[in-house]
């Protein structure tokens, strides 16, 4: 979840650095928290093309889009920003082979989009991509897949359309199913 947060921020700060460097096609942008507080080093987002419309408040990387922060790393064919004015970021959605990653986490999905208030987070399944999280941690791999995964960032609730969850077995980390439904 935090992963997708940062990428939000560093998007916002980029958008506004390219809007002033005329739309480049690779932009860099300081990432942060969330708090202000800034991390060690900058957000970089490149793609084939860049277009950014600053009435409209859209922005859309084309063409192997890679997002690379301290904290993550982000995958796909396209992103779309949709801006509040210049700087303010509404919502973001990544399309066509979205892949992302934050040291053992991983999620995998056709199309993701983010919605910053209510602090929403949707991974999509499609063209043989499933929606797919998976947590590598504790020596096995956890493994949430559905139609649809929804989570929201602010608390712990989740919501998967058609779920299947795979857990390591019991015998090999000993937790087992039990951990990944929090009993």
């Amino acid at each position: 979840m935090r992963m997708f947060l940062l990428l939000c921020a560093a998007a916002a700060f980029s958008f506004a650095a390219l809007a002033e460097n005329g739309g480049a096609t690779a932009g860099t942008a300081k990432s942060g928290d969330g708090g202000g507080k800034k991390t060690k080093r900058d957000a970089r987002i490149t793609s084939r093309s860049t277009y950014y419309d600053r009435k409209e408040g859209v922005g859309v990387f084309t063409g192997d889009v890679h997002v690379d922060d301290e904290d993550y790393q982000m995958h796909a064919d396209k992103v779309y920003l949709f801006m509040k004015g210049t700087n303010e970021l509404e919502r973001i959605v990544a399309v066509g082979k979205v892949a992302m990653t934050n040291g053992t986490k991983r999620a995998y999905g056709c199309k993701v989009s983010y919605y910053r208030n209510p602090g929403l987070v949707v991974l999509y399944s499609g063209d043989g991509i499933a929606a797919e999280v998976r947590d590598e941690a504790k020596g096995g791999d956890q493994i949430v897949r559905g139609k649809k995964i929804r989570f929201w960032t602010d608390s712990e609730q989740v919501e998967v359309l058609e779920a299947e969850i795979t857990a390591p077995s019991e015998a090999a980390t000993g937790s087992g199913l039990k951990s990944v439904l929090g009993k």
